[in-house]
């Protein structure tokens, strides 16, 4: 019965889990849609710069005019990116070259059959030449180390 209620608790924390996911991802995903639609404001603003010019007939577009907009749909670009990545790690999600969303874990995209990559970490050479054990813990030692990097015994020399 225990592991039944056992069970029945980590299925709701699960649950609890994966709701607040998807409320965080709906809130990032609405900012987003928020963000394109400033974006959208500033075109028509430069457009309307642009027609202002033409309708003078002076074919000159004021640079000081638009640029500001300009710079605001370039933060707002930044700003929208950095809400998809996180977003992307909400879901546990990331893009392949070809533009498809996949689990984090995916070692191929079922789209392109991109293989991922996945990072081996190497020793380091502090790593190769540990050779002694700390008395205390048993924790690996570099032949120069005075002290042990789990404990901090001192190490005999």
């Amino acid at each position: 019965m225990s592991n039944f209620l056992n069970k029945l608790k980590q299925g709701v924390s699960d649950a609890g889990k994966k709701a607040q996911q998807t409320v965080e991802s709906t809130t990032l995903k609405f900012q987003v849609a928020s963000k394109e639609k400033e974006i959208e404001k500033n075109y028509t603003e430069i457009g309307r710069i642009v027609y202002r010019s033409l309708e003078d007939q002076t074919s000159f577009v004021p640079n000081a005019e638009y640029q500001k907009y300009r710079e605001a749909i370039v933060n707002l670009e930044q700003e929208i990116e950095e809400l998809n990545r996180k977003i992307q790690q909400l879901q546990n999600l990331k893009e392949c070259g070809c533009g498809k969303m996949l689990p984090a874990d995916a070692s191929y995209c079922p789209f392109c059959g991109q293989q991922f990559q996945t990072i081996v970490l190497q020793p380091s050479a502090v790593q190769a030449e540990k050779t002694s054990y700390c008395p205390r813990c048993g924790e690996a030692a570099g032949s120069t180390d005075k002290f042990c990097r789990s404990c901090g015994f001192h190490l005999a020399e």
